[in-house]
C-alpha cells in the first residue's frame, strides 16, 4: 500500500497555522499565531514561502500545549546538549508526515517585561485571521512589527535575510503608518519593555520617544545590546550567557563549547565522515569559525558598555 501524496510546503504551513490554533482551543490554552503568514497578512514583509508556523502560548500553560501537540505526533527536534542553554524562548516541534516545523514560543527575546505580562498585553490586542479556512487568534499589526523588528535585529549572522526584512520595515512599512498607528506602536513598545531593544526602528517613527537607558541600568538590556552589536554570532551568544553563570560553571561551559563531546559533535555535523581524522578536522574548523567571530564579539561588548543599541543592520548592504 503506497503512502498518500506528501503535503506541499506552502499548503502544510497554512494548515499548521490553523492546527496550532485549533489545538490551543481544544486544550483551553490561550495562544497567538505570530510571524510568518501573520506578518504577510499585515503586509509588513515581502512575500515568500514560510518554512514553519510560530505560536506564542501563555507561559504558565506551555507544558499543556506541548503535550497536546505531542498527542498528535509532534515531537521536539533534538538539539545538542551544548546548545540547550541558548534555547531560552521556544521549542521547535517536528512531525514525520509534515514538511514544516512548528515553533512554540513561551516568550520573545527583546521584550524585557515579564513573559506573563508580555503575553497578557499581546493577547488583549489579538485579532482573528483565517488560515486554511479556519479562524485563529493572531497578533495584531503593531505586535507583528515589533516581533519582526526584534527577531531581525537578534540574529542577522544566522540569516542574512533579516537585514533586508528590517530595512523593509524602516523604508516601506514605518513611513506608511498613520500618526495614530505610530503612537500605538510606541505605546506597545513601552508596555512590553522594548523601546530600547527596538530603538533602531522606533527612532524612524518621527515622533518623540523616551531617552535611551544608560548602560549598567538593566543587565538584560546590556546583554541585548551586546548581542545585537555582535550580530548574534554564536561566540557572542556564549559570552553573554556565560556571564550569567557562577564562575565554576563558566569554566565547565567553556570546555564543553570549545571541545564538545564526540556524540554531540556528530549531531552538530552529521555530514562529516565518521573517522577520527575527519572529526578532528571538524573540531578545528569549528574553533576557526569561533575565532573569526571575535571582532564582532569585541565590538558588541564595546557598544554595550557605551549604552548603544546598534543600528548598522538598517544600513544598505550591511548583510552582504
Amino acid at each position: 500500500m503506497s503512502a498518500g501524496p506528501r503535503l506541499q510546503l506552502v499548503d502544510a504551513v497554512a494548515l499548521a497555522h490553523a492546527m496550532t490554533a485549533a489545538t490551543a482551543a481544544q486544550a483551553g490554552v490561550r495562544a497567538l499565531v505570530v510571524k510568518g503568514l501573520v506578518a504577510s497578512h499585515h503586509g509588513i514583509r515581502e512575500e515568500r514561502v514560510s518554512a514553519d508556523a510560530d505560536v506564542l502560548v501563555e507561559p504558565r500553560r506551555y507544558g499543556e500545549y506541548r503535550a497536546a501537540l505531542e498527542a498528535l505526533g509532534w515531537r521536539e527536534r533534538p538539539e545538542p546538549q551544548t546548545y540547550e542553554a541558548l534555547l531560552d524562548h521556544s521549542a521547535t516541534m517536528v512531525h514525520d508526515q509534515w514538511p514544516c516545523d512548528i515553533d512554540v514560543h513561551w516568550t520573545f527575546p527583546g521584550f524585557l517585561t515579564s513573559r506573563e505580562d508580555l503575553f497578557d498585553v499581546l493577547w488583549a490586542r489579538r485579532i482573528a485571521v483565517t488560515f486554511a479556512g479556519s479562524r485563529a487568534q493572531a497578533a495584531d499589526r503593531s505586535t507583528s512589527i515589533l516581533v519582526a523588528t526584534l527577531h531581525a535585529l537578534r540574529t542577522p549572522s544566522q540569516t542574512t535575510r533579516h537585514g533586508r526584512e528590517v530595512r523593509h520595515l524602516v523604508e516601506s512599512v514605518i513611513p506608511a503608518l498613520s500618526s495614530v498607528e505610530r503612537e500605538d506602536l510606541l505605546d506597545l513598545a513601552r508596555d512590553t519593555g522594548c523601546i530600547d531593544t527596538a530603538r533602531p526602528v522606533l527612532e524612524r517613527l518621527a515622533i518623540p520617544i523616551p531617552a535611551s537607558t544608560p548602560a549598567g541600568t538593566d543587565p538584560a538590556l546590556d546583554a541585548w545590546r551586546e548581542r545585537v552589536a555582535g550580530r548574534g554570532d554564536v561566540a557572542n551568544q556564549w559570552r553573554v550567557h556565560a556571564r550569567s553563570l557562577p564562575r565554576k560553571e563558566r569554566s565547565r561551559l567553556a570546555l564543553r563549547v570549545l571541545w564538545p563531546p564526540e556524540d554531540e559533535l556528530r549531531q552538530m555535523y552529521p555530514e562529516v565522515a565518521g573517522t577520527r581524522r575527519a572529526l578532528l578536522s571538524a573540531r578545528f574548523a569549528r574553533l576557526g569559525r569561533g575565532l573569526r567571530q571575535m571582532p564582532d564579539v569585541l565590538r558588541g561588548r564595546r557598544l554595550a558598555r557605551r549604552g548603544i543599541t546598534d543600528d548598522s543592520l538598517l544600513r544598505e548592504g550591511d548583510d552582504k
